[in-house]
């Protein structure tokens, strides 16, 4: 019988590891935080719920997940112990004691994920920045996040499986900025498909250098359309920032 419902909230960097979630024979962010609770309250099968799957590569500000154990442990003591056994490359912020009918996946209300990408990369930095080497045109990124923002079909920008018959998600903001020396899309919205914010960011770059127009990227919002202009963004500048519950 569980005793306390854990939710905590985790940074990870998701370059070494082959996404959030468990896959036989590969290191993953759940994989991790399941073999870290277990060892702490010496017992198996516990289920780490996460908000969402990240894919390999994709790092994380602000994931979410929660997990039922039998414990005596405080929500404070969870998060002193999970943080002394992980990687350093994954850092639980929080930890919290909450109702059992939490759950990180169904109780969210909204997700945000940021990319990022600049011009020119460091030793330092080419890890979380897409290294893009042709001209930006911030105007018409802008025109093309508010595109996005007054859609609500994604079906040609996500990558398509058997599982998955709703591609509608309610984007609530959508925006480019500039700031320093790296460009920034912020996107919030109720749900995301598998891709989906690398296929729009990297289709929305192609329209800014001019490789396709402002009127084609807004047909791909029509369900007849096919999606052959759809170029994927890689995975190392997208992060899961924020995951919203109230």
């Amino acid at each position: 019988m569980y005793t306390k419902n854990i939710k905590i909230t985790i940074q990870y960097d998701g370059t070494c590891y082959s996404g959030w979630q468990i896959q036989k024979n590969q290191d993953t962010i759940q994989g991790k935080l399941k073999e870290c609770v277990e060892s702490i309250v010496h017992q198996n099968n516990i289920n780490i719920i996460g908000s969402g799957r990240t894919d390999s590569g994709v790092h994380a500000l602000g994931q979410v997940a929660n997990f039922k154990v039998k414990s005596n442990m405080s929500d404070n003591d969870f998060k002193k112990a999970i943080n002394s056994k992980l990687p350093k490359d994954i850092k639980i912020l929080k930890s919290e004691i909450v109702d059992f009918d939490f759950n990180s996946r169904f109780s969210a209300l909204k997700r945000e994920y940021i990319y990022k990408l600049k011009k020119t990369v460091s030793p330092f930095d080419y890890k979380y920045f897409w290294n893009y080497k042709y001209d930006i045109n911030l105007d018409r990124l802008n025109e093309c996040a508010q595109i996005v923002l007054n859609n609500n079909n994604f079906s040609n920008f996500c990558r398509h499986s058997p599982e998955i018959d709703n591609y509608s998600c309610l984007v609530e903001s959508s925006l480019w900025e500039l700031k320093d020396d790296y460009f920034i899309y912020t996107v919030k919205a109720n749900r995301f498909l598998h891709h989906m914010v690398r296929m729009l960011v990297g289709t929305m770059l192609d329209t800014s250098r001019g490789r396709i127009s402002i009127s084609d990227f807004s047909k791909l919002f029509n369900i007849n359309v096919k999606n052959n202009m759809v170029l994927t963004a890689p995975s190392k500048g997208l992060f899961l920032s924020k995951v919203y519950y109230e």
